[in-house]
């Protein structure tokens, strides 16, 4: 296999690694700050409506991210 081939094989490698570490610990901190304004907030039940879709949408997007990464990573181990 040429080295180019090989060189991009683990450049995806390394960065889907980088990308399991971040995308846990951005959507740990996201959920973080959206329980927080929720919590000081605690009186509106409009903002509390909205932190609540928003904490929804940061598990969906993490979840969705995170499959498309090991999907990633699977495809580059058949290929390794």
């Amino acid at each position: 296999m040429p080295t180019f081939i090989t060189n991009i094989g683990r450049l995806l490698t390394d960065a889907t690694t980088w990308i399991l570490f971040l995308i846990p610990t951005a959507g740990g901190l996201m959920i973080g700050y959206h329980a927080l304004m929720k919590e000081v907030e605690e009186g509106d039940v409009h903002s509390a409506a909205l932190h609540n879709k928003a904490i929804k949408n940061i598990l969906i997007g993490g979840a969705v991210g995170m499959s498309a990464t090991a999907i990633v990573r699977v495809v580059l181990a058949y290929f390794q």
